[in-house]
């Protein structure tokens, strides 16, 4: 029974950080893509040789896409102060403060989802090769760093818990 809180503040606390994690990875992205200059989206002229009509077509869905970025990082960081109200308030993490989290989670779900389509619709407006190496390098960005977290916050737990 007493390691119920223990897993309880382990799960929530993992689960923070990977919170965090996504915040950061989403505020990265929204604010590469808000300065939305054609100058921005150059590297991938380079990067995968892609033609001016190619080009053209990309800045097309980057421009569509830029607006809900915004909106969604804007949800985000509503979300997040939030939350923090809502563990400033009090002593101990509350059922408010869980929904909050539960909430935030979801936001960033839904911003990680919107990156991926937005990824995938991209890499079809490329020359097949070049789309699938750009989605692969996209997912491994919006991905991995999650990984990473979860793979070190788990490690992190079979150590402790190991010693127990």
């Amino acid at each position: 029974m007493k390691r119920s809180p223990v897993i309880l503040l382990l799960a929530l606390v993992a689960g923070a950080a990977v919170f965090v994690a996504s915040y950061v990875v989403a505020q990265r992205v929204c604010a590469k893509h808000a300065g939305n200059t054609a100058d921005d989206l150059d590297w991938l002229r380079q990067e995968f040789r892609l033609s001016d009509a190619e080009l053209a077509r990309v800045r097309a869905l980057h421009a569509g896409y830029v607006p809900k970025c915004a909106e969604m990082c804007q949800q985000i960081a509503a979300k997040k102060r939030e939350l923090e109200t809502a563990l400033t308030v009090a002593t101990n993490v509350t059922t408010g403060a869980e929904q909050k989290l539960s909430e935030l989670a979801a936001l960033r779900v839904q911003c990680q989802t919107q990156m991926l389509r937005h990824f995938v619709e991209v890499s079809q407006a490329m020359p097949p090769e070049q789309g699938r190496r750009y989605l692969a390098e996209m997912q491994r960005l919006t991905l991995g760093f999650h990984e990473q977290i979860e793979q070190s916050m788990s490690h992190s737990a079979d150590h402790e818990h190991g010693h127990h």
